[in-house]
């Protein structure tokens, strides 16, 4: 057995965009570990270098340097296979009603066609989505996208789900039944998320990675942070850390 199979497992990874003399490091010899049945957040301000952290243990972009695991796998068509990503800005096929992206995401990661009207119907009542199932994508409002966008990561099974400021577009309501939902879900799958709201961190996340600048400035769960740090809350350790 892969001692690694429920981890994600991030050592000295690094990322520089550009070439030559322009060039951009966002992210910056970063040790990252993720385990399965606990959510695992990345707080920080815009420009800290979450997204681009995500971006790699989702296989969507390439490390620099550095080794990425996840899952055991760190070839990004891999990790793909694997890996269900919500980014911040939904990435719906606008000529697809929403039936039609579950299936064909479904299709995509190679489940058998018995296995995904099942598996459709699930997200489906797990994110609310029975009034829109027939409509287009391009017909949604911004908060159905969203969840739209959950339900396709979701489809297939993922080992692992990724999400990338998940909240945009979701108003109060749909923000707290959304937060049920990644509660239940971290059980059975490795949870990460980015946030720069930090009561989403607090109220979320197990164990919490603060970025600033591309490098971690302090990781722990919150009760760690906060003894560290010697503050009353993480809001204030995020101050501490994040100041310019």
């Amino acid at each position: 057995m892969n001692p690694f199979e429920d981890q994600v497992n991030v050592s000295s990874f690094t990322k520089i965009f550009g070439k030559k003399n322009h060039t951009v490091k966002a992210c910056d010899c970063i040790n990252f570990v993720a385990e399965k049945g606990f959510i695992t957040g990345v707080l920080g301000p815009n420009g800290a270098g979450k997204s681009t952290l995500l971006k790699v243990l989702s296989g969507i972009i390439y490390a620099s340097s550095g080794n990425i695991s996840v899952c055991g796998k760190s070839e990004c068509s891999e990790i793909r296979l694997i890996t269900g990503y919500v980014p911040e800005t939904p990435d719906l096929d606008f000529s697809l009603s929403v039936k039609e992206t579950l299936y064909y995401e479904a299709l995509l990661h190679g489940m058998k066609k018995n296995e995904i009207s099942e598996s459709v119907k699930r997200v489906v009542r797990l994110l609310e989505l029975e009034n829109v199932l027939s409509k287009k994508n391009s017909t949604l409002s911004k908060g159905y996208k969203q969840r739209v966008s959950l339900a396709k990561a979701l489809v297939f099974n993922p080992k692992v789900l990724i999400l990338d400021e998940f909240s945009g577009g979701l108003d109060p309501a749909q923000i707290v039944s959304v937060k049920k939902t990644i509660k239940a879900i971290s059980k059975s799958c490795i949870t990460i998320l980015s946030t720069h709201h930090i009561d989403e961190a607090v109220s979320l996340c197990d164990f919490i990675y603060i970025l600033h600048k591309g490098h971690i400035a302090i990781k722990g769960s919150q009760e760690e942070i906060l003894e560290i740090t010697g503050k009353k809350n993480i809001e204030e350790a995020f101050l501490c850390f994040t100041k310019d």
